[in-house]
């Protein structure tokens, strides 16, 4: 019998606006659907939605096909409680429990205080904080975030449990927060095919065509670019793509965007569905992320995908993009020094452009080729020996 896993995590498919967490879940199973068993247990409410999906039945379990495979789901319509938690154990027997992310209170304490009691039978419990124990992650509201992780510590939630990683990188930063001891195995996140064919942006010179796909929260740090915006010398146009997570955030984006001079025009675009990011992404020069953290950054990597540069903070694993002729990695403490960068891009021409849109997309090939998902989450999983 195939190993099953049972995912907990409070968006997933039809979902989409929780951003990453959603995709690197949808393509675990699309890509590892032939080799494990998948049931998840989720919300029946995609992010800041007060409807219920439509395409779906609550409060029970059902087949879900996902390119081809097929994942029990069990939609939630209301709050988990611990003994409903305990319950989806029981009916699914998992020989692993994998937590997407560890700050949801039901999705992610409910399931470790049974496994710390015994109650959850022969299954391990496989963690992946997603880039939530990142420093630059841990500085948004880091009083809240050092005493929920002391906690956790001091009551024993975590003993025993499995860390999964996605980067080296992040492996260091979980042990550096949770304990040297404690285990930690690496598998990469499984990414998106890039686009078959592609052309490379039609810049214009002394211009700059920049596009921001993501969630609009302090860590997604789009404040600072608008910031960094206001000393720009060059024509700027910046399109904001993504769901307005956090409503206070945005207000204080929107209350700044009017007070940008006349060579700067944003604009918001509203939200765009996963299977448009690429073609979305390909209309422009490049992206702009400049994120506190990302563990991996699926819209990072989706640019590359289609083609497109991208211009990020170094609080990413994609680094020596200059040299690869990728994108740029630059620091986010200084909006003046951020703006002369922009400007610099802007009057790069564009044959020289086509050569960083040649770089995003081998790089988005490279990693691809590299992605040994088989073998890492295997070891993962413990269905596969390490070497």
């Amino acid at each position: 019998m195939p190993v099953k896993i049972l995912i907990f995590n409070p968006y997933f498919y039809p979902g989409y606006k929780a951003g990453g967490p959603v995709q690197s879940l949808t393509h675990l199973i699309e890509r590892m659907g032939d080799v494990y068993t998948f049931a998840v247990v989720t919300s029946a409410f995609d992010l800041g939605e007060q409807q219920s999906y439509t395409v779906i039945q609550t409060d029970t379990w059902q087949v879900v096909q996902l390119n081809g495979h097929n994942v029990m789901v069990w939609y939630a319509a209301q709050p988990l409680t611990a003994a409903a938690v305990r319950q989806r154990i029981a009916e699914q027997k998992p020989d692993i429990i994998y937590l997407n992310g560890m700050y949801g209170f039901p999705w992610f304490i409910w399931p470790l205080w049974w496994y710390r009691r015994g109650k959850t039978g022969n299954a391990r419990v496989v963690v992946c904080p997603r880039g939530m124990l990142q420093p630059g992650a841990l500085a948004v509201k880091p009083l809240r975030k050092k005493i929920y992780l002391t906690a956790l510590r001091w009551l024993g939630l975590c003993k025993g449990i499995r860390w999964h990683a996605t980067t080296p990188e992040e492996a260091k930063d979980i042990k550096q927060m949770m304990g040297a001891e404690i285990e930690v195995r690496v598998a990469a996140n499984i990414p998106k095919l890039p686009v078959p064919y592609w052309e490379p942006a039609a810049k214009l010179p002394d211009t700059l065509r920049l596009v921001y796909v993501s969630l609009i929260t302090q860590k997604k740090n789009l404040f600072l670019l608008l910031q960094a915006l206001r000393h720009c010398k060059c024509r700027i146009y910046l399109d904001i793509w993504g769901p307005l997570v956090d409503a206070a955030y945005w207000q204080q984006c929107e209350k700044l965007i009017p007070q940008l001079p006349a060579n700067i025009s944003v604009q918001y675009k509203g939200t765009v569905l996963p299977q448009q990011v690429q073609a979305t992404i390909a209309q422009y020069d490049a992206m702009v992320l400049l994120t506190k953290g990302e563990n991996f950054g699926h819209v990072i990597y989706e640019s590359f995908s289609a083609a497109r540069p991208v211009l990020m903070s170094t609080f990413t694993p994609w680094q020596n993009l200059e040299a690869r002729q990728a994108g740029w990695a630059i620091a986010i403490t200084d909006t003046k020094a951020i703006a002369r960068q922009i400007d610099r891009l802007s009057s790069m021409p564009a044959p020289e452009w086509a050569v960083y849109c040649a770089g995003a997309y081998a790089l988005a090939m490279a990693y691809l080729s590299q992605n040994n998902a088989e073998l890492a989450y295997g070891q993962l999983f413990d269905t596969v020996k390490e070497a």
